[in-house]
Formats: structure tokens, C-alpha cells, sequence
């Protein structure tokens, strides 16, 4: 009798509110690369953005800050492109054989409801779906996220087109695991200042619980602050919580509150994976089930500078440059002049390490 093949264990997901290029996107990415096994092949998808002329640029930031600021993890990116115009093609099978060959697949900030279009219903998605259930990392942010809701808020129809509140039908990628979920990200944002309230994903507080009205019974909200991550563990069906701020459920007109460092049951957002101990009799549900209505926070936080805007004001191509010099003052072992410049770029938020094969950046990710 041939033995059957053990079943695959589904790769972690990482959820993220806003900032998959800042200090807190490097944490939770090194907890996914740390997990995977060389080599890293790292699929970058531009799918999000890829309506803009730039697509390419924008998943091209992605692959870059891989690249240099996880250089530890030797990882791999590729760029893909899924376009639903090119399925069939040459163009296509090259890219679905990228998914197919990936250990993480990430993607970034763009339009929702262009990637739920692009990909639904398609054999890019069955890939992503099929790389994901055999072991494959997934990590979305922002626009991303929201995509792989069963029921999407389309942001920009919206907020910027000002189309009457309604939920996009999303890629419910979570379905299958038993959760129906609607990620909400950008939870805290505060860009709109005392002039316009634009937290629970630029909604604000009216429109919100207007668009809660709208939502089906059986639909779990996920929300994630900015600078924040739920990352989600299908070995021990757990969902921990990393970043600067937390995240929200918001089931049966409840919510609960979770922060940064918190674990909590996966079964709480409807997953039918998990042990015994993660069963109804969970605490966190019985806190759950004790919360207050849904009522947004009164005070929300000072607007928090991002970290790639530290970036704009010192331009990459000049921390380049000073590393090169203070690379030459090492050769010639003048070690107070490279302290001098080290702590000079530590002073502008810049942090350098030094490694086996050079020195390194990467913006340091502000409290």
C-alpha cells in the first residue's frame, strides 16, 4: 500500500493596515521569510496598481525594499503582471508559473476593486489560491487586503467618486477556511485632520456604521490599523497582532479590541480550523460577546509621520553615497570617522547595519 501524502499546512498570512515598506513591514515580513526555506522566490504582484501608468514602478518599490532590507533572507522577488487581457497567452503562462513556483506572494496599495476585477474568476487567482494551500506566505497591505475580503468597501468610488455607500462582492479569499471576512485597513487613519474624519478606511464615522447597516449578517469586519499586521497562523489556527497600533472585530454589533502583541483564536472570525482549545468556549469570545456596541473611539491618533516620507526628505541616492564614503574610511580602518557618519544617519532616523557582504539601510520605524 502506498502511504497517502500528509496534507499541506496553508502558509501564514500577514494582513497590513498601511506601511508594507516601513519598519513595521520589515518585522512582518522577516517572520514570514524566517519560516520559508531558501530559496526564497517572493512573488510581487503589481495587480493593485496595475490600472496606473507607473504599476510597474510601484511593485518595483516593493521588490526593492526586499531586496535591500531583507538582504539577510537572500530573497528572490519576482514582478508579476495579471492582467486578465493577457490570460492565454505567453505572458500568462509565465506568470502563472512564477505563482506556482513562489514561497510568498505580496502585494501592496492600489485600487480594491481593479485587483478584485483583474483577478477574480481567474487562473491567476486559482494559482494564488493553490500556491497559498500547499504552504506559500501571503502578505497584502492596504488595497490588497481589502481585496481578499468576501465583501469590500470600494474605497475610492466612494470616497473620491462619491458613489452611494454599498460593499463590493470581493475575492473572499478566506471563504474556504470559513471565514467570511470584511478587511477594513487604514482603521485609524487620521489624514483627513479636525476637517474631515477619514478612520475606518477613510469612511469616517458616519458613513461606517451607515455601510455596517449594509452588511450581511454572516460577514466578520477585520480591521487593522495603520503600521500594524494580523498575521495569521493556520499551523496553530491563531491570529497575532504586530505593529504601532491593534486590530478590531466587529461581529453581530460588537466589537473587541486587540493590541499589538496580542494573540487571539482564528475560530473567532469563523475559521472551522484549529484545536479544541480554540473552540466557542474561547475567552476571547466571552469578551466578545460582552462589548460594548460598536461606537467608535472618541480620540484618535495624532496623524503619525511615515516612515518612506523620512526618505523623500533625505534622498536614497545620498545615504548611498555617505555609505560608500564611510565603506572606504572602514577599508582604511579610520573607525571614529565611520561611527561619526553612522550615528549622523541614526540622528535622521537612517539605521545602518553593517554585514558579512557590506553595510545596509533601511529607515528606522518611528514610535
Amino acid at each position: 500500500m502506498v502511504p497517502s501524502k500528509a496534507k499541506a499546512t496553508p502558509g501564514t498570512c500577514a494582513l497590513l493596515g498601511s506601511g508594507e515598506r516601513t519598519g513595521v513591514g520589515r518585522r512582518v515580513l522577516s517572520t514570514l521569510l524566517r519560516e520559508i526555506d531558501e530559496p526564497r522566490t517572493i512573488a510581487v504582484l503589481d495587480t493593485p496598481a496595475g490600472f496606473q501608468p507607473n504599476h510597474i514602478q510601484v511593485a518595483e518599490k516593493i521588490v526593492h525594499f526586499l531586496t535591500e532590507n531583507l538582504a539577510e533572507f537572500h530573497p528572490r522577488p519576482s514582478l508579476v503582471e495579471t492582467r486578465r487581457t493577457a490570460l492565454d497567452t505567453e505572458l500568462s503562462i509565465t506568470m502563472l508559473a512564477t505563482l506556482a513556483r513562489s514561497r510568498c506572494i505580496v502585494a501592496g496599495p492600489g485600487s480594491p476593486t481593479y485587483m478584485i476585477r483583474e483577478l477574480k474568476d481567474t487562473s491567476y487567482l486559482d494559482a494564488i489560491r493553490h500556491a497559498h494551500t500547499n504552504g506559500t506566505a501571503i502578505c497584502m497591505s492596504s488595497a490588497a487586503s481589502i481585496a481578499l475580503s468576501a465583501s469590500s468597501i470600494p474605497v475610492y468610488e466612494i470616497f473620491k467618486v462619491g458613489e452611494d455607500l454599498h460593499w463590493h462582492g470581493g475575492l473572499d479569499f478566506f471563504g474556504p477556511f470559513g471565514m467570511s471576512l470584511a478587511i477594513v485597513p487604514h482603521w485609524n487613519n487620521h489624514e483627513g485632520g479636525a476637517e474631515v474624519d477619514t478612520r475606518f478606511c477613510y469612511m469616517g464615522k458616519a458613513r461606517f456604521e451607515a455601510l455596517l447597516a449594509l452588511l450581511p449578517s454572516e460577514i466578520v469586519i477585520l480591521g487593522i490599523d495603520e503600521h500594524s499586521a494580523c498575521i495569521m497562523d493556520f499551523s496553530s489556527a491563531t491570529v497575532s497582532i504586530e505593529g504601532k497600533g491593534g486590530a478590531y472585530i466587529v461581529r453581530d454589533g460588537h466589537l473587541i479590541a486587540f493590541s499589538s502583541g496580542d494573540t487571539f483564536p482564528m475560530s473567532l472570525l469563523g475559521a472551522h480550523v484549529g484545536s479544541p482549545q480554540q473552540s466557542a468556549a474561547s475567552p476571547f469570545v466571552y469578551e466578545l460577546m460582552r462589548a460594548e456596541p460598536l461606537t467608535p473611539p472618541a480620540t484618535i491618533l495624532d496623524p503619525r509621520i511615515e516612515e518612506e516620507a523620512l526618505a523623500k526628505k533625505i534622498p536614497p541616492q545620498l545615504i548611498d553615497a555617505i555609505l560608500a564614503v564611510r565603506t572606504e574610511l572602514r577599508n582604511a580602518k579610520h573607525w571614529a570617522w565611520t561611527d561619526q557618519l553612522r550615528d549622523a544617519l541614526t540622528a535622521c532616523g537612517i539605521v545602518v547595519e553593517d554585514t558579512s557582504i557590506g553595510s545596509r539601510w533601511y529607515i528606522a520605524e518611528m514610535d
